[in-house]
């Protein structure tokens, strides 16, 4: 599949670990491709996250579930699981190896890429093949154990206009302060429990719809 950045527009990050069970994250998922989701993510990681091949059988499911609702797929650094699950793109962390040596992995998958500083940005300025870049966390977050401090949304309009690629904001993003983070340079947010602990998947896609609708040219 070809990247195109209207994909980042909706974008939503979810692992096993981040509800309480197999069952949950899978109504979790389905509602959120039923209600307007327009890339998904499949990240296992931290306490709890799957592995081996308890991960690949979910990922299958995944894959399925994606191909149902035309709905890209992203696997979170583990490129080798995205090409046997035949994913559309691959993200990974400039922590998660050498940025190079991934990309030529990737092969054909398209490729985002983390990024929390304008240092960080400048490390990757140079590379191709890169399709485009997740900026934060824009906001404290608790879904990484080992996430970095917050750069606000200074910090994320400072790197989305110097960045060459398309970006999208990520990292602690709420209903209640979507419409800040949408209003900088970014062509989207992803979020992780903005989906997984609402009480009306539905109504909150619904509304970030709307704003995302007044965001397009």
């Amino acid at each position: 599949m070809i990247f195109d950045a209207h994909m980042l527009a909706r974008y939503f990050v979810l692992g096993t670990q981040d509800v309480r069970d197999e069952a949950k994250f899978f109504e979790v998922l389905t509602a959120a491709l039923q209600s307007g989701i327009t890339l998904f993510q499949y990240r296992e990681k931290g306490p709890g996250a799957l592995i081996g091949t308890d991960k690949l059988r979910v990922a299958q499911k995944v894959r399925a579930l994606t191909h149902q609702y035309h709905v890209p797929l992203v696997i979170d650094d583990d490129i080798t699981l995205a090409h046997a699950v035949q994913a559309d793109g691959v993200h990974f962390g400039q922590g998660d190896g050498a940025p190079e040596k991934n990309i030529q992995q990737a092969g054909a998958l398209f490729v985002g890429v983390s990024v929390s500083t304008p240092q960080e940005y400048a490390r990757i300025a140079d590379l191709s093949g890169i399709d485009h870049i997740g900026i934060g966390p824009v906001y404290l977050t608790h879904s990484k154990a080992d996430a970095k401090p917050a750069i606000g949304t200074a910090g994320l309009q400072a790197i989305a206009e110097m960045s060459r690629w398309p970006s999208v904001a990520i990292g602690g993003i709420t209903l209640e302060n979507l419409a800040a983070v949408l209003n900088t340079d970014v062509a989207g947010a992803a979020v992780i429990s903005m989906i997984s602990q609402s009480d009306d998947i539905a109504q909150t896609l619904q509304f970030w719809q709307t704003l995302s609708t007044k965001k397009e040219p």
